[in-house]
């Protein structure tokens, strides 16, 4: 594993090591299922035991670290279900701020937009894709100019993680996703918010059930090897 600074002094021993764990988790340097060791941590972040395993019994409460009995401290592994119920999140928060955005955007707002769609349709690679969707999603959202409820959506995003989100947009159509963003911000557009908001519903719910074909199609093939 890469070596890893101390962490800071200006930061308590105990969120330093929770901030420094839920990045390895949420950018899949700590697989799922992958035992945490508290010792390594420890020694490699330069402190003490006790902030860490505090810190693991923060990520246990955010549902990112399950305790096993003879093993310790775990990645937890998401299901089918769980990245149901955050896109099931995303679809309840993000047509609101959408709902709010769209009576104050901006020509300069629709401009940034679609300079983020035309880099997306021509990303070449998942991880690409997953960062300026997320991107193209937050700047639609600015325009509502409620702070709290982008720091919330974009708190669901971080908890979905990089390799959430990157599976997330693997079991996504890309030319499907990309039609689908371009018909959004067409209505935003024109300043049709009930239209955007439909539209936008309609494209995560999509997601959802993309995502649970993504599911299927992997056990299925798991079964067949």
């Amino acid at each position: 594993m890469a070596h890893t600074k101390p962490v800071k002094k200006t930061m308590s021993a105990t969120q330093g090591a929770y901030v420094e764990l839920k990045r390895r988790i949420l950018e899949g340097e700590l697989a799922e299922g992958s035992p945490i060791r508290q010792d390594d941590v420890a020694a490699q972040l330069g402190v003490s035991k006790i902030p860490v395993r505090e810190a693991l019994m923060r990520l246990q409460s955010e549902g990112l670290v399950r305790f096993t009995p003879n093993v310790g401290a775990v990645v937890a592994t998401l299901t089918v279900m769980d990245y149901i119920e955050m896109l099931d999140m995303r679809i309840g928060l993000e047509c609101r701020a959408l709902e709010l955005a769209v009576p104050n955007m901006a020509s300069t707002d629709i401009a940034r937009a679609r300079e983020l769609l035309a880099a997306y349709h021509s990303a070449m690679n998942n991880r690409e894709w997953s960062d300026l969707n997320a991107e193209f999603h937050e700047t639609l959202y600015a325009a509502a100019e409620r702070p709290r409820l982008i720091a919330t959506i974009r708190s669901v995003q971080e908890h979905m993680g990089r390799l959430l989100r990157l599976r997330v947009t693997m079991a996504a159509q890309h030319d499907r996703s990309h039609d689908e963003h371009l018909k959004i911000l067409d209505a935003c557009e024109r300043g049709d918010a009930k239209e955007a908001v439909r539209l936008l519903r309609k494209h995560i719910e999509q997601t959802q059930r993309e995502v649970q074909g993504y599911f299927r199609n992997s056990q299925r093939n798991a079964r067949a090897s």
